[in-house]
């Protein structure tokens, strides 16, 4: 900061006015840049750094033990020290406030009884009017900054961080996800070379934290701070705004795969990436939909995240998968990863096995899940294939009418209930007689014999590849 800033001991030094020092002599080269009497219980969430807190005593508790953790309340908040006036409102000043001012070395001060704060607040103000003119400049340039930052936010964050000296950090407060950060790609922010850390919350249309770095003595001062968080908060709200838009719409292509339909705008949201290149379905459970789905858009990531029947899923191109993984790791702790494939109709089929390969794995609690070299349900590698199988296995099953789809359902619940006649029989609300009726009626239209290992491993594939073709 420039010299000419007033300091603890220049306040006490001009004999006008009248002030002296209780405690906290080590912090007389505190600068003071400005003055503020405040009699709210809580003070340093009305004053900011390198300001002087001014009061009658209203605000300073009675405790011994609370006026100690007063002192360090505005202490942390890096304010430049405290005054209290010589009054009678003013409560008895203990011996274990004065200690923890020593302690720490926080100026606290007296004022004489006929010093009136506003004497005092015009002095402060007047010495450091070349600093404040100082202040205007800068603020005029981080508002010039905000104005040509062409939607650029990395580079607007890293530009306000070189410009202020600080580290800063942006999170997303509904999914705890990093938004913004002032270090380069693949960097953490340089919180280790500092020695203040502070966090501040961004009360723009999404609830969201920013986080400074700053380094000791050299902390921003509340003037620039303020603008600060509102370059933030219109800043985050752009790209999280702009975040749920690519959300929704890559939501909504998700559904259009799941259904059959390939959407006319897919190429642009998967671009560079081509089909030809491979893709892989990734499933998630649903706690973490909000947070994937947020991750994958604001970081314009090339894939398409949306709901599935069971989990959430992401459509991830093959040479963007590390790209994911390492953007969207932190928003979900268990994923199953499909085999690759190439062609947009086999979505609804890898999507099954993804699920199957995340169902594998959070029994075996494992994290992230590939599906090579791991046993699923699933043998079908294609929408064809998925079809032949059904038609094979299933037979007169597979057909639209009343009476196969009571029978095809009857087998699927039989078979979802590991072949237990109690629950299905429940689950279809009908008696067991009539499941058993049922079930024979099955063996006589598809030859098959559910009693038989390999009939009833045929008919759980077929299963699983009539979801895979069928949508919900």
């Amino acid at each position: 900061m420039a010299t000419e800033v007033l300091t603890v001991a220049d306040l006490i030094a001009t004999a006008s006015l009248d002030t002296s020092l209780l405690a906290g002599g080590d912090g007389r080269s505190r600068e003071v840049l400005w003055a503020h009497s405040c009699e709210m219980p809580d003070p340093e969430q009305w004053l900011g750094p390198n300001e002087l807190l001014m009061t009658v005593g209203l605000c300073v508790p009675r405790k011994a033990n609370e006026q100690a953790s007063f002192v360090a309340r505005l202490d942390d908040a890096g304010l430049a020290g405290m005054m209290i006036g010589d009054h009678e409102t003013a409560p008895p000043i203990t011996a274990k406030m004065l200690a923890e001012a020593d302690r720490r070395g926080f100026p606290v001060l007296l004022a004489g009884s006929r010093t009136p704060y506003a004497v005092i607040a015009r002095h402060v103000a007047a010495a450091n009017s070349t600093n404040q003119t100082l202040q205007v400049l800068k603020l005029s340039k981080l508002y010039n900054l905000a104005a040509y930052a062409d939607d650029d936010a990395a580079a607007l964050v890293r530009a306000i961080s070189s410009f202020l000296g600080v580290d800063i950090e942006v999170f997303d407060s509904a999914s705890g996800l990093r938004v913004l950060s002032s270090a380069h790609d693949g960097e953490s922010a340089r919180a280790t070379t500092h020695t203040s850390r502070r966090s501040y919350p961004l009360e723009g249309h999404h609830a969201a934290e920013l986080k400074l770095s700053e380094y000791a003595g050299e902390e921003l001062d509340s003037f620039i701070l303020v603008h600060l968080l509102k370059v933030m908060e219109v800043t985050v709200d752009r790209i999280l705004d702009a975040a749920d838009r690519r959300a929704k719409e890559s939501a909504e292509i998700m559904l259009s795969l799941l259904n059959g339909v390939i959407p006319s705008d897919i190429g642009a949201f998967i671009a560079p990436h081509l089909p030809s290149d491979g893709f892989r379905l990734v499933a998630f459970p649903r706690a973490d939909e909000a947070a994937v789905a947020r991750a994958a858009a604001s970081s314009k990531l090339p894939v398409i995240v949306g709901a599935g029947r069971v989990y959430h899923l992401a459509l991830v191109p093959v040479d963007a998968m590390a790209d994911f993984r390492e953007q969207v790791q932190g928003a979900a702790g268990q994923a199953g990863i499909s085999s690759i494939f190439s062609d947009y109709h086999d979505t609804r089929t890898a999507a099954v096995e993804a699920g199957n390969v995340l169902a594998a794995g959070q029994l075996s609690t494992r994290a992230w899940t590939e599906f090579e070299g791991f046993s699923v349900s699933v043998l079908t590698r294609s929408h064809r294939e998925a079809t032949d199988i059904v038609a094979g296995v299933l037979g007169p099953l597979a057909e639209d009418s009343a009476r196969a789809t009571m029978l095809r359902e009857t087998l699927f619940a039989y078979l979802r209930h590991d072949r237990k006649w109690r629950e299905a029989a429940e689950e279809l609300a009908i008696h067991r007689q009539t499941l058993s009726y049922r079930l024979g009626k099955i063996e006589e239209a598809t030859s098959l014999s559910l009693s038989k290992t390999a009939d009833l491993s045929s008919s759980w594939i077929a299963y699983q590849a009539w979801l895979a073709t069928h949508p919900s």
